[in-house]
């Protein structure tokens, strides 16, 4: 609709795309289709001015496709403050992450904070031109300042909260990112910041314990049960705590996370190049594990980013999902479905669609595989459906007291972020990229 508005036939202006979707544009080769000038993949600030320069200008030997490798992403000194409100009123506060997981673009990038000053003078503009709220954005807010060995610097997050909450204007806060490993290695973290955070989210829900019934919803990618899989692919995830130990790990969180009423936003990846019926049965495991937390659980399917390690394997796909996959994906919907609108009332709104659906286009686009799965998410009782699906549910009610994790304590696996085996960059190398003077002839562009 954008690129076909009249006011762009009119005008003719160059169109510039970028972000961290726009490689998406190239591998489909869909430049021409757009309209699109210039794509720019990568992280820009340092190179900003005298790029666009050479855009204005029309500069024939800037190619039409421009790459910024990852060594020369800017200084958090080289990233400027917002001139205007952002969407949704987002405040950076640090960028990159570190951990390592090879399906991740941020996680293979060196951790950077912003200063104080930065976020502070990003706050004000939002609230100058009217935003009551800001989102905090980050790849792991526990990221913040961090401290050698990816320990967390909770003064600092204390700081930075209280001085964010003292913006004229500013009257809720929302978070992004967090990791699990960190809660269960020091609970304590959560006490502390819960005074700062959730009284001050716009969110509610009624089994919240906090007066008002707030609660934070930040996101955490747990990502599989599979200790296999996850040993993998992401083992720097779940740091100073070893893949073998993921399951008791996300217990253990998500029960100190629900005690203080942060009611988080769990994602999951379906279909992991190699993963097994094995792999899946030990998701499900998991998220039987889970049934009693409160949260939302989202299945999302594996895409190949471009900048990751894992850019060239296979996607997942719909019409590939096994039985246990699809069981996997109806019984998250389940969870969410009467964690936000309650049982069997939310339930029979669905009793007599789904069925409908089932054999009028379901099983057409899915195959049957889909069938019982639905059922449960539409509430059939699993009892007339135990021989075709994994898990059992028969006799369970949901508890609405905290849940509670298989063990009091977790004993770390690691030590330090330099033993064998592990791919993370230690929070020491935070701010140690020089900034200098780059010219944008130093750029990698390809056509």
């Amino acid at each position: 609709k954008i690129v076909t508005h009249p006011i762009i036939a009119k005008h003719k202006p160059k169109i510039v795309v970028g972000g961290p979707g726009a490689w998406q544009l190239e591998r489909a080769n869909r430049l021409d289709e757009f309209r699109i000038d210039y794509l720019i993949d990568g992280e820009i600030e340092r190179v900003f001015s005298d790029l666009f320069a050479r855009i204005i200008t029309g500069d024939p030997s800037l190619p039409r496709i421009v790459k910024v490798p990852k060594n020369m992403q800017p200084t958090v000194e080289e990233i400027p403050v917002v001139r205007h409100r952002s969407t949704f009123g987002v405040v950076e506060i640090t960028r990159g992450c570190g951990r390592g997981c090879q399906f991740c673009g941020p996680a293979t990038k060196v951790g950077r904070s912003f200063p104080l000053e930065h976020i502070m003078a990003s706050t004000r503009v939002n609230a100058e031109e009217g935003a009551t709220e800001v989102m905090l954005a980050t790849e792991d807010m526990f990221l913040y300042e961090q401290l050698p060995n990816f320990e967390t610097n909770v003064p600092e997050l204390e700081n930075m909260l209280r001085s964010v909450k003292s913006v004229p204007g500013i009257e809720t806060l929302q978070m992004s990112h967090i990791t699990m490993a960190p809660v269960v290695k020091d609970p304590t973290i959560i006490e502390r910041l819960t005074p700062l955070i959730v009284p001050f989210s716009h969110i509610q829900h009624k089994e919240s314990t906090e007066a008002d019934h707030h609660i934070t919803d930040p996101i955490i990618g747990l990502e599989t049960g599979s200790s296999r899989l996850f040993d993998i692919f992401m083992k720097g995830k779940a740091y100073p705590y070893k893949a073998a130990q993921w399951r008791d790990v996300v217990l253990k969180g998500m029960e100190t996370l629900n005690k203080h009423n942060w009611f988080p936003f769990c994602t999951f990846i379906i279909g992991l190049p190699g993963e097994t019926d094995a792999d899946t049965k030990e998701s499900l495991n998991l998220l039987y594990d889970l049934r009693d937390a409160k949260g939302t659980f989202v299945p999302t399917f594996f895409v190949p980013l471009e900048h990751t390690r894992m850019r060239q394997k296979s996607g997942a796909k719909l019409i590939e999902m096994t039985d246990l996959q699809w069981e996997f994906f109806y019984t998250c919907w389940k969870y969410n479905l009467h964690f936000w609108h309650g049982g069997s009332s939310a339930s029979m709104k669905f009793s007599l669609g789904v069925p409908l659906y089932y054999y009028l286009l379901g099983r057409k686009l899915f195959g049957n595989g889909i069938k019982y799965p639905l059922y449960r998410f539409a509430g059939v009782p699993d009892r007339f459906m135990r021989k075709h699906l994994y898990l059992d549910f028969t006799g369970y009610k949901r508890s609405t007291g905290v849940m509670q994790g298989p063990v009091n304590e977790i004993l770390p696996g690691f030590q330090s972020v330099r033993e064998k085996g592990l791919n993370l960059i230690d929070a020491a190398q935070l701010h140690q990229i020089g900034s200098g003077n780059v010219s944008v002839e130093a750029v990698s562009a390809t056509t």
